[in-house]
């Protein structure tokens, strides 16, 4: 098991024994699922995303109601395609350059951008051509009105690691069946 499986694992299993009413995790995807995934986005898949969607490939969350980080649920290959789709199509218009050195290229969205965890229009993301400052891969909250932060993480196995550490460390709040962790807002 690799690293960002390890670090999902661990997250996963204080989800499932917190979160009693945290919507389940889906089977891992397939090869032909990635390929899928790669090819409506455009992108190369990170060996890391790839690894966690071979875990797991987001949450049976069909209401979307309350994801256990933060409010936002593990997206499902086609949930990852179709926010990628519309947030590229609908605001990637919007966005214009941002002046060098810094942590993003683009404002308000890039098709470089793909969505992991999302809750009514706010997305955790992974940056794959970021600015001067910030490194591939590195994890990005989005919120619905875009107001970019510095990056919430390196990588997503960072991100994972970071949210299991919070939790058992006891710097949450349990809110509605989901872990409200300020740290990673």
């Amino acid at each position: 098991m690799n690293q960002t499986a390890r670090a999902f694992a661990r997250l996963r299993s204080l989800i499932e024994r917190e979160l009693p009413g945290a919507a389940p995790f889906l089977p891992g995807a397939s090869e032909r699922e990635l390929d899928r995934l790669a090819t409506e986005t455009g992108l190369v898949l990170p060996a890391e995303l790839c690894a966690l969607l071979s875990v797991s490939a987001g949450q049976d969350d069909p209401d979307q109601l309350n994801g256990p980080l933060n409010y936002q649920h593990f997206l499902t290959i086609d949930e990852i395609i179709e926010m990628h789709r519309m947030l590229t199509d609908v605001v990637g218009d919007l966005a214009t350059p941002v002046e060098q050195p810094s942590w993003f290229r683009w404002t308000v969205w890039s098709e470089s951008w793909l969505p992991f965890l999302a809750f009514q229009g706010d997305c955790y993301f992974l940056d794959l051509d970021p600015g001067d400052r910030g490194t591939a891969g590195q994890v990005v909250s989005r919120p619905n009105v875009p107001d970019l932060d510095e990056p919430k993480a390196p990588s997503l196995t960072a991100f994972l690691a970071r949210a299991a550490d919070l939790v058992e460390a006891g710097h949450v709040e349990i809110e509605e069946s989901t872990f409200v962790i300020p740290e990673l807002s």
